[in-house]
């Protein structure tokens, strides 16, 4: 059986997608303190937060006791506010994206200089940051060496280890005898994970809560019992700004935008649930409204609930994902939406499924190369500095996947230069017997104009196809007729091909179900679900890691997972490409 739990207004469908929205750093107030709460991610040390954050290293470690036992991937910590060094905060170093950290060198600043303020002999800032053999330059990044500070205890210069504890956010009332039985661990246990617990637990600390002994074998005929999951839908609904938004305005048509993406989300979601129910699968879905802000996703995400689920799908939000990263550490968590790679940095258990602008390139030039191998490939490399890494990564991409085709025409593409308002060079390489591939990685909106205008009145003395970037799809200054004619392939994350007999037939249902049309979110929640419940089924809880083995029919995306580092969560290297045609834009098969 299946128990949504839904207020009554969603019931009536739409839900969003939600805009990403930047997460500020949050402050919490504990005993009349200010603090700043501080997530850590991998290759970050304590030494190394107390002094980007400007606070002494033992005022760090007073204000979070679990500290003393090393730092833990994912731990939150509280940086005092009034133990900020207000003199070194103007100068504090950054992170980098490894969690090391990083000074910029300030004028008049001396090697030695450096060294002394953050303790460390000048050989081993060398040794770590070769390009100081050209000398010291205003503006340099410098990687301090923790590991070599002098007077800095070992434990606060060790990274951040991945480790099976959890972090509990202390609430009014909890006490350590009752937060040892919901997490089935011993109140000695978990004064030890916590520096001894000398002042006991003080509301709105962050406690470690160790792994429990392990549990006495499960008898045999309880493994062949049915599993039944439990599943987290964490969806920015918006219910309550969607009643004030009528409220105000009662002659208001329609729904607070954000409620219907996610109407339209939730709607394909619980299609694929029901789709798996029908299968076998025994579900206990979860529907909570995580709204757009960390004042309504934060109670949420503190239920004890929460922690009993078995897959996450949302939240939408990275500030969400990575307070849910925190409190979850064995739970799948899926980011079903747009998000950069960042979502995914020291969060193994996250998955990002929208496929990026980097992944979509890479797709491009592979499919151009593998299609076109004994073509007359040809790369346009205009002089537009902000797309030259953009330029070499398509380069790049096409000669690996060409160094694997025997039948080439070539071992390596052609490169022509044409500006901003002619084609410079690029005439005199096309080829009148072959079909010209012209791959074109810009979206410099006067450059792709020219050279669309400029390339049209050669269609009829030479074969031509384009590949171009998905930013043209939404150039105004294009038109559909002068693409199709250029038989222009842009790469795309996703694209429902309503010609396809799948795609008419859940179309279909989704209105007989709803009343409404399936918009693209609808395709998305319907896809992500099926995936990650397949994968759940078929692979159990355990399933990351034999993501490729899971086979869905989806309807209008691929699922190609990988592991984005060690300490990293998923990314989805699968993308699509989209051909213009005379009867419009269809999916390349």
């Amino acid at each position: 059986m299946i128990r949504m739990m839904l207020r009554a207004a969603a019931a009536t469908l739409l839900l969003l997608a939600a805009h990403p929205v930047l997460r500020a750093q949050e402050v919490r107030v504990v005993d009349g303190q200010r603090y700043t709460v501080h997530t850590v991610v991998a290759g970050q040390t304590l030494y190394g937060i107390s002094r980007h954050y400007a606070v002494p290293l033992d005022a760090l470690m007073k204000a979070n006791p679990a500290a003393a036992q090393g730092l833990s991937i994912g731990q939150v910590l509280l940086v005092p506010q009034q133990a900020v060094e207000r003199k070194e905060l103007r100068g504090a170093p950054k992170f980098r994206a490894t969690g090391e950290l990083v000074h910029t060198v300030a004028r008049r600043e001396t090697l030695f200089g450096i060294a002394q303020r953050y303790g460390v002999e000048q050989t081993d800032l060398i040794a770590r940051n070769p390009e100081l053999a050209g000398g010291l330059r205003t503006g340099m990044e410098l990687v301090i060496p923790p590991a070599t500070a002098k007077d800095v205890p070992a434990v606060a210069a060790t990274p951040a280890r991945r480790d099976s504890s959890r972090t509990h956010l202390v609430q009014a009332g909890e006490t350590l005898f009752g937060l040892g039985k919901l997490y089935g661990v011993s109140v000695e246990a978990l004064q030890q994970a916590n520096g001894g617990l000398a002042e006991g637990l003080r509301v709105g600390t962050y406690l470690r809560i160790p792994r429990p002994a392990a549990p006495a074998p499960v008898p045999e005929d309880t493994l062949r019992r049915p599993v039944r999951y439990r599943i987290g839908l964490l969806l920015p609904l918006c219910l309550d700004r969607n009643d004030s938004v009528h409220a105000a305005d009662p002659d208001h048509k329609g729904l607070y935008e954000v409620t219907r993406i996610a109407g339209q989300f939730l709607a394909g979601a619980q299609m694929a649930i029901d789709s798996m129910a029908r299968k076998g699968m025994r579900l206990e879905v979860h529907l909570y409204d995580v709204g757009e802000d960390a004042a309504t996703w934060g109670p949420v995400l503190r239920k004890g609930e929460i922690r009993t689920m078995d897959l996450f799908i949302g939240p939408f939000h990275r500030g969400a994902i990575d307070q849910l990263a925190a409190v979850s550490r064995e739970a799948h968590i899926v980011c079903p939406v747009p998000q950069s790679n960042k979502v995914i940095l020291g969060h193994p258990q996250v998955s990002k499924v929208v496929s990026g602008r980097t992944e979509q390139v890479r797709h491009m030039a592979r499919y151009a190369a593998t299609r076109f191998a004994r073509e007359n490939l040809v790369l346009l490399r205009p002089d537009l500095p902000a797309e030259k890494d953009l330029q070499d990564q398509v380069q790049r991409a096409v000669q690996t996947a060409l160094a694997d085709r025997p039948d080439r025409l070539r071992d390596s593409l052609l490169v022509a230069r044409p500006g901003k308002r002619d084609l410079g060079d690029l005439t005199a390489k096309l080829d009148p017997a072959r079909l010209n591939v012209l791959l074109a990685p810009s979206e410099d909106v006067e450059f792709v104009s020219t050279l669309v205008t400029r390339l049209r009145p050669l269609v009829g003395k030479y074969r031509i196809t384009v590949f171009g970037m998905p930013a043209w799809t939404n150039m105004d200054v294009l038109e559909s007729a002068d693409l199709a004619e250029l038989d222009l392939h842009v790469p795309a994350a996703a694209h429902a091909d309503r010609s396809s007999p799948a795609v008419r037939s859940f179309v279909e249902r989704f209105r007989t179900a709803y009343g409404t049309d399936a918009g693209p979110y609808a395709f998305l929640g319907f896809d992500v679900t099926m995936f990650y419940l397949t994968a759940l089924q078929e692979e159990g809880p355990g399933f990351a890691e034999r993501m490729d083995r899971v086979l869905t029919e989806p309807l209008h995306m691929g699922f190609r997972m990988r592991r984005l580092g060690l300490e990293n969560g998923f990314g989805n290297e699968s993308a699509v490409m989209l051909e213009y045609r005379d009867q419009g834009i269809h999916v390349v098969r």
